[in-house]
C-alpha cells in the first residue's frame, strides 16, 4: 500500500477541487467535483480524528 498523502497535500487537492467547481460552467461536472471535494474534506476530518498526518510505517507520503 503507498503511503498516505500528507494532510497538506490533501487539503491542496481539496482547495483544487473547489476552485475548479466555482469556475465550472457544466452543473454536473461542478456537481461531481463538489462530491469529491466533500470526499477528500471527509478523509481529512477521519485522519483528524485517527490522530494520523499522512505518516504511515514511519514513512512521509
Amino acid at each position: 500500500m503507498p503511503p498516505l498523502k500528507p494532510q497538506s497535500e490533501v487539503r491542496a487537492e481539496l482547495s483544487e477541487l473547489i476552485a475548479e467547481a466555482v469556475a465550472e460552467t457544466d452543473d454536473t461536472r461542478r456537481q461531481g467535483l463538489l462530491v469529491l471535494a466533500d470526499h477528500w474534506s471527509d478523509i481529512l476530518r477521519r485522519r483528524k480524528a485517527a490522530g494520523e498526518d499522512g505518516v504511515q510505517g514511519g514513512q512521509y507520503g
